[in-house]
């Protein structure tokens, strides 16, 4: 198609922990976008979004002070997922009815009128994430390929399959990484990184002290400057992460209790150094989405797509066998979804099935020989009608000015250093530790300063 053609740069920015209803629901709900299918007017009088617990109904509700409410993170595990998705009785539906009792059930608090998974953000809290909907296209059907957490889903988005179904406190196992496939076929690739990248946890240490690995600070002059037959032809761009319980600079991932401010600023900075450059900007795709829905609330039900644990025969290493046998059944929840380019139609809402496999079906489109190029397992969830992003790019590109925000901004955040608890924590620092132990403090230290201060695994 024209616009694959066309199109010089793929950018993939996938953000953390937090559903569509409560990011975008409000483009519907403003009248800004009616077509998306996002929160309805008056949502807390919406009978089909009422989530029962205790004899009483938690509606949704617009966030207007973060720092106070969402001082948790939400459940998101295997488990969990499962009681947010509340099942009918009769198993043919989803209710999407059990996020308040799933919140409390992990943080055993008491329930308030307000109920934290069920808050949302407006255009004005959200309002680099609606400006970007509203100038570009938002994929308002876009769902977490697992019911499960961040691990196993980045897995998916990254190797197009999974060897586990809960996040756990080690590296990650994998079989194919999207790095190799590119590799593979000569295609030119690069991460960009505001801390140490998610990247870290796929133990694929001699890289991240590579060349390809470069800081979010040179971005901008990079697109600026460097030659097309240079520039990558496939950009990662990662956040710095809330799982990086060391630091004391503030994330910018979106995890929660993170503040969402800081990841606005953020995606408003990428967006300016992508932008920079009008020349390579008219030939390129800016993809932006999320890991997981993080136990936020969203009305949709999940997709029926089953997702078998991935053969394993004896051959196989250890390191490279499923470590799960009870498959999944559906898709997890809905998540942000957006495609930024000249080639898109503006203000569109792209209305197809998608997942994250949907970004590696692009891929073997534009850089293989169709969209089921890229793997068996990604061609089992095409065959199940999870589409390629392709679907929703347009036949010619708009010919207008390139749409511009001003930043805003974000008030201080205290220091968010604390004692890792969560396993996502502790695989981050038990990769830091080993990429220290390969490459070396001092040729790590000079890519990431940050690393060199990484506790010890505690006993």
């Amino acid at each position: 198609m024209a616009a694959l053609d066309e199109i010089q740069t793929i950018v993939i920015l996938m953000m953390e922990n937090r559903s569509f209803d409560h990011m975008l629901g409000h483009l519907s709900m403003e009248g800004l976008m009616p077509e998306v299918e996002g929160l309805k007017k008056r949502p807390d009088q919406e009978p089909g979004y009422g989530n029962f617990f205790d004899k009483e109904f938690y509606f949704p509700f617009l966030i207007e002070d973060e720092e106070t409410l969402v001082f948790r993170d939400p459940p998101h595990d295997r488990r969990r997922v499962q009681m947010q998705l509340a099942r009918s009785s009769s198993g043919r539906k989803f209710l999407m009815s059990g996020f308040v009792e799933a919140y409390v059930d992990y943080t055993q608090d008491r329930v308030e009128k307000f109920s934290p998974p069920m808050g949302y953000f407006n255009s004005n809290g959200a309002w680099m994430t609606s400006f970007l909907a509203r100038q570009y296209c938002v994929c308002d059907h876009w769902f977490t390929p697992l019911p499960a957490d961040t691990q196993p889903n980045r897995s998916m988005a990254f190797t197009g399959l999974t060897l586990i179904d809960e996040t756990r406190s080690a590296l990650i196992p994998y079989r194919d990484h999207v790095f190799d496939w590119l590799t593979n076929r000569d295609i030119r690739w690069r991460v960009y990184h505001d801390g140490p990248p998610f990247f870290l946890l796929f133990g694929r240490f001699g890289e991240l002290v590579g060349g390809r690995f470069q800081p979010i600070s040179e971005l901008a002059h990079d697109i600026q400057t460097e030659a097309p037959d240079r520039a990558p032809q496939v950009i990662f761009i990662e956040p710095r992460y809330f799982d990086f319980f060391w630091s004391d600079q503030p994330p910018n991932c979106n995890h929660p209790p993170a503040r969402v401010c800081n990841g606005e600023l953020f995606l408003h900075r990428v967006y300016t150094a992508l932008t920079s450059n009008p020349e390579k900007w008219a030939r390129t795709l800016l993809i932006i989405t999320y890991d997981e829905h993080g136990g936020f609330f969203d009305h949709v039900q999940p997709l029926r797509v089953k997702s078998p644990p991935p053969p394993s025969p004896p051959s196989l290493p250890p390191e490279k066998r499923a470590r799960y046998t009870q498959g999944f059944e559906t898709t997890g929840p809905r998540v942000p979804g957006l495609l930024i380019s000249p080639w898109v139609q503006p203000g569109k809402a792209f209305k197809g099935n998608l997942d994250h496999t949907s970004m590696l079906q692009l891929l073997a489109e534009k850089f293989g020989s169709g969209p089921d190029d890229y793997s068996a397992s990604v061609n089992d969830r095409r065959a199940q009608e999870i589409r390629s992003l392709s679907e929703a790019l347009a036949d010619s590109p708009a010919v207008r000015p390139i749409p511009t925000q001003p930043p805003r901004s974000c008030p201080p955040m205290p220091s968010m250093k604390r004692k890792p608890q969560s396993p996502n924590e502790r695989a981050f620092q038990q990769a830091a530790l080993e990429l220290l132990d390969k490459e070396g403090p001092m040729q790590v230290g000079k890519k990431y300063p940050d690393l060199i201060g990484a506790p010890l695994t505690e006993p």
